[in-house]
């Protein structure tokens, strides 16, 4: 991020946040995801719809059940709202009750910086920066065309000095080792860069949620964390199964039961979708979870009726034991990872709610995946660009570009990259993984391994894996 990027805004020296009050309270918050109006919609019409949601979900907020909004930005709609610019339509009171995101699709470091400015300036202090996703099926070539700004670079703008209280997204729904371990060392990096919060990627295999909040206990990292449900529609499980919906799975076990429940009235359906976000949200709740972020209505009294079902779930569950009876019962045992021989980074999980052990223990990932001549090339590159950080970025370029497949950076970042160009992922994102990782650790955007999942491979062989953690490079300004 250049330097001379400054965030022009006016914040009063005490802002309340009740948001984050509510988090550092342990009280059980639901943000309710506002889906954006379509840019030709009127501002008085915009104006009208949001404050008619925003009405709606706080009349559900109690002592002890907090309510909120999260107005999600554009990464997918291009034609529509920005979220911060739509943001403004609300009342300023209550701003610091709800979450704005902000994009990094198709969006610049200055672009980002004027986003995070308008938010700021109309009291927004709760901000989650994401990359952002293109509309799928997206080719290498036609998300390479997209300019995108990394949520690391954006956290990097949002300072404590401004009052803001950022947050960070993960998706822990990863079931091999390489790609997982990408997901949870980024994660980390968005909390050393200041993110007081997380926010999951969408997903019902409880085991993984749970697997996350372990991950976060094991490392002392005990930050508020909430996990984002879906309310489904049968349009919507279309959209998933056939790979719209980027980082969003759904495993054959699953699909069949959302097939048995198609033939349910509309009415029937629907309650079995809100029945499940009810054991969603107790789970969560049970494993350490502050809250849920909930995707997919907006219709006021069918987010009421919601709303009141989940408080009641959160009173209903109240152990472990009696939560995962019903749990398992409901989803009738069935297998959420979409392959088997799937990896888990701790064992056995799902069957408590804390480890027995005081220190919670993590499988071994195995010996690395290397072959012969992976791994000759890779001590090739280890040997000839060691020092590349240090030397001008064109230095042995033909050699780079043979041997790392180098894109010709401004700044070379193959010595802290485990020899990897990062500018081979076709969002140009330097310091992780973004959410759509497939399950078999591919791209989102082609039948190759994801950039990211390959570092993370190659600094397991290396046995660099805990630098990945930690280091952290500049995304390309080319």
């Amino acid at each position: 991020m250049s330097d001379s990027l400054q965030l022009d805004m006016n914040f009063d020296k005490k802002v309340s946040n009740r948001l984050r009050s509510a988090l550092d309270a342990g009280k059980f918050t639901v943000l309710v995801e506002c889906p954006l109006p379509e840019s030709e919609i009127d501002q008085q019409g915009a104006a009208r719809r949001l404050d008619t949601l925003e009405k709606s979900v706080l009349a559900c907020s109690k002592d002890d059940f907090n309510t909120g909004l999260a107005i999600t930005d554009h990464s997918l709609f291009p034609r529509r709202w920005r979220g911060a610019e739509y943001a403004t339509f609300l009342d300023r009171e209550n701003c610091d009750r709800h979450v704005v995101y902000i994009s990094g699709y198709d969006t610049d470091e200055q672009q980002a910086a004027e986003l995070i400015g308008i938010a700021g300036n109309a009291g927004f202090c709760n901000i989650v920066p994401v990359s952002g996703a293109t509309p799928l099926p997206c080719s290498v070539r036609e998300c390479r065309k997209v300019k995108f700004t990394e949520s690391t670079g954006m956290l990097r703008m949002l300072t404590p000095e401004q009052n803001f209280f950022s947050g960070c997204v993960v998706n822990p729904f990863q079931y091999m080792a390489y790609p997982l371990l990408g997901e949870y060392f980024k994660a980390v990096k968005k909390l050393d860069l200041g993110a007081g919060f997380l926010v999951t990627q969408a997903g019902w295999d409880m085991l993984k949620v749970q697997s996350f909040a372990w991950f976060m206990m094991s490392r002392k990292l005990y930050y508020p964390m909430l996990a984002r449900v879906i309310v489904l529609t049968p349009e919507r499980v279309e959209d998933i199964l056939a790979g719209k919906v980027a980082g969003v799975r759904i495993s054959n076990d699953f699909r069949k039961i959302l097939e048995r429940e198609f033939h349910y009235s509309n009415n029937q359906f629907e309650n079995a979708q809100y029945r499940r976000i009810e054991l969603q949200a107790a789970g969560c709740r049970l494993m350490g979870f502050s809250g849920i972020q909930l995707c997919g209505t907006e219709n006021p009294t069918k987010l009421k009726m919601i709303l009141s079902r989940i408080e009641r779930a959160l009173h209903e569950y109240t152990d472990f034991k009696t939560w995962l009876e019903e749990y398992n019962a409901y989803m009738a045992s069935a297998e959420m990872a979409p392959f088997s021989n799937n990896f888990q980074l701790y064992d056995p999980i799902l069957c408590r709610d804390y480890p027995l052990d005081e220190e919670v223990l993590s499988n071994d990932i195995g010996e690395p995946e290397c072959g012969r001549i992976e791994s000759a090339l890779l001590k090739m590159r280890e040997v000839m660009f060691k020092n590349s950080a240090e030397q001008r970025a064109g230095h042995l370029h033909f050699a780079k570009v043979l041997l790392a497949g180098c894109h010709g950076c401004q700044d070379c970042r193959l010595s802290v990259r485990e020899f990897v160009c990062p500018e081979g992922c076709p969002k140009r994102l330097a310091d992780g993984p973004c959410g759509g990782v497939k399950p078999n650790g591919f791209c989102e955007h082609g039948n190759f391994e994801c950039i990211h999942s390959r570092i993370v491979r190659f600094a397991h062989k290396r046995g660099t894996l805990s630098q990945l953690e930690s280091t952290m490079v500049k995304q390309s300004s080319k």
